[in-house]
């Protein structure tokens, strides 16, 4: 189960490392960027407002909607590609900034 406060700690780690971070969910084309905020993209990649793309907070759509796979971007060059939550926190943790 993702939490709020799992979410605000994956995202300052993200904000202070300079990643971006993709959600692929199993029950939606719509996705999860986590970069300087939590944003909703839609299934070409293009940000969408929240409400539109998903009917509830991002930590439960993450667990209603489930998670097909994480991508972890430095720049626009996928460095990572994960399959859950706790994989993210650890990979997160143990990365270098992204320059």
């Amino acid at each position: 189960m993702v939490t709020i406060k799992d979410i605000e700690q994956v995202l300052t780690m993200v904000r202070n490392k300079g990643f971006r971070v993709i959600i692929r969910l199993r029950k939606s084309r719509n996705m999860i960027a986590l970069e300087r905020e939590i944003r909703a993209l839609s299934p070409e990649g293009n940000y969408v407002a929240w409400a539109s793309a998903f009917p509830a907070p991002p930590h439960q759509i993450i667990d209603a909607y489930g998670i097909v796979s994480i991508e972890i971007y430095c720049r626009n060059e996928l460095i990572k590609q994960l399959s859950d939550w706790r994989e993210l926190v650890k990979e997160l943790q143990s990365l270098n900034e992204c320059h």
